[in-house]
């Protein structure tokens, strides 16, 4: 018998084995784990009492977003992607979310045709860069523009700003992160919402989780000002690698792998409208 339940402490042994085996460099930890299971969207998904796979379902306003999908490899391939789907639109439907947006790999067509059967459309591609210990170090040593800038913590009093500078970003998300600067992952710690500003002028915003570590959403206005941005980070960070996970901006993409980072993943974002049962 398959059900569905959220997750609880006693579950944490179950659920990082399940992690490690669907994103192995994944640094879960304990506190992030507990943290989460308050949220109701961290639902466990269990076969005769043991846990065999997890989703994590986050609301914002209107707004609902699929986070991570995971089952345990020896559960893999048996058909459970329409018990899933049904189980997270339901309590999507229940929170009166309007839509419903998740991210999947480009070349994952297995997982793309079950959202497309669950009515969900690709709008936009998406990219996570890895950038690695010997780079990030060399970003921290050679540059020297960031004294010409200005990387502040933001509030909600900077709403508007981030929306006029990038009007493509999600506006539940981003209120969201920005009246809940304590807002753990995972991987702990806490996320900051941080600016860039130079002369004045936005021109990078990112929430930065320094555990992760790394910054999603990362909104630029220009690829120049991106080592201003990981300069001033590092006062911040618990690591000497970030991940940075950006949409639509093809640009930044093709400067990143101009400087050999590692593309981690590409993927479509898709998104359900009209929430019905």
């Amino acid at each position: 018998m398959v059900y569905f339940k959220k997750l609880d402490a006693k579950d944490w042994l179950n659920f990082k084995e399940i992690v490690k085996e669907s994103f192995y460099r994944e640094d879960i930890q304990e506190e992030g784990f507990l943290k989460l299971i308050g949220d109701e969207g961290l639902i466990g998904v269990f076969k005769e009492d043991i846990l065999i796979g997890y989703f994590r379902l986050m609301t914002h306003k209107n707004y609902g977003h699929l986070g991570q999908i995971a089952v345990t490899k020896i559960e893999r391939g048996k058909c459970y992607g329409n018990k899933l789907m049904e189980q997270a639109l339901g309590f999507f439907k229940t929170k009166g979310m309007k839509r419903v947006g998740l991210y999947v790999e480009t070349k994952n067509q297995i997982a793309i045709s079950l959202y497309e059967k669950y009515g969900f459309k690709r709008q936009f591609e998406s990219w996570r860069y890895w950038i690695e210990e010997e780079f990030y170090k060399k970003i921290e040593e050679t540059s020297e523009k960031f004294k010409k800038s200005d990387l502040k913590i933001l509030t909600s009093t900077d709403y508007n700003t981030i929306v006029e500078v990038f009007p493509e970003i999600n506006r539940e998300e981003l209120e969201a992160h920005l009246n809940n600067i304590q807002n753990p992952g995972l991987t702990g710690g806490e996320s900051i919402p941080l600016g860039l500003f130079v002369n004045n002028k936005l021109q990078i915003y990112g929430r930065l989780n320094p555990e992760f570590p790394g910054c999603r959403p990362f909104l630029v206005t220009d690829p120049k000002y991106v080592d201003d941005f990981i300069s001033g980070t590092i006062k911040f960070m618990k690591k000497n690698y970030i991940r940075l996970t950006f949409d639509r901006n093809s640009k930044l993409a093709k400067f990143f792998q101009e400087r050999g980072y590692k593309l981690w993943h590409h993927m479509f974002f898709m998104e359900k409208k009209e929430i019905k049962e």
